[in-house]
């Protein structure tokens, strides 16, 4: 069964609905309200491994009449090892400037359009739909200098914020952590939110007043393939490995 866009576009459904059968229908990402123009991977966050890997026919971007924009995405998404995230990857030859079908086709996605992701894959307890507002494309790797830090205050358990410029994937969570003046990773929650636009941790302790490290891992990447060493766009990009991390210098006063 393909997907009836009419059909869709006729049927509101919060990503938080849950199945009768207490299956948290997946959260998507970006979750924010909007996306740039060159977005590259789109996430889905499962509750539970799919049985099935996802059929890539129920899955279509609706532009503003509601019409499917065609050949939008590649045909084979990606599943994590454990089976909790699904990769949609928007066609990459589309967003590369000066390559072969972006020269044919164009862009998929357009600044200032609104777009809507729909999928019906009956493994899904209802079906999946997530709206965003287009805009400029971010051609620019992952810069730090750029993140605004708020220090939370010693003696407390205060969550320290970080406010990027820009979404990060979903994977960001785990790919930034906070180092002691020892050196020694501390540990706590962290989250993300405001669209994958904060990171967000509270230690397991009280913060102690001091200089602390914040560490990220050279595989960050934001949901357009920009990287700490490299943007998407730039020559050689794909080969390229990013072997330094990042750090970041704070004091709790």
């Amino acid at each position: 069964m393909t997907i009836n866009s009419g059909r869709l576009l006729g049927f509101a459904l919060a990503l938080a609905v849950v199945s009768p059968a207490g299956h948290a229908a997946p959260q998507v990402t970006p979750s924010g309200d909007g996306v740039p123009e060159n977005l590259l991977r789109i996430e889905l966050q499962l509750d539970t491994p799919l049985a099935s890997p996802l059929d890539m026919h129920h899955v279509v971007l609706l532009d503003e009449a509601g019409a499917p924009i065609d050949d939008a995405f590649l045909d084979v998404p990606l599943h994590s090892r454990d089976g909790m995230r699904v990769s949609i990857l928007m066609h990459p030859g589309r967003i590369k400037t000066g390559v072969g079908p972006n020269i044919a086709l164009g862009m998929a996605l357009h600044s200032g359009e609104t777009v809507v992701l729909a999928i019906d894959d009956p493994q899904f307890p209802e079906p999946i739909r997530k709206t965003w507002v287009v805009g400029p494309a971010l051609r620019q790797r992952i810069d730090l200098q750029r993140w605004a830090i708020r220090v939370p205050a010693a003696a407390s358990r205060e969550p320290l914020r970080i406010d990027f410029p820009a979404a990060l994937d979903s994977s960001a969570a785990q790919m930034i952590a906070v180092a002691a003046s020892d050196g020694r990773r501390l540990a706590g929650q962290v989250t993300l939110a405001k669209g994958e636009t904060q990171w967000r941790f509270i230690p397991s302790l009280q913060w102690r007043a001091g200089t602390y490290e914040l560490r990220v891992h050279p595989s960050l990447e934001d949901p357009q393939g920009n990287r700490l060493c490299s943007a998407f766009e730039q020559p050689g990009q794909s080969i390229k490995s990013c072997r330094d991390g990042g750090r970041i210098t704070f004091a709790v006063p």
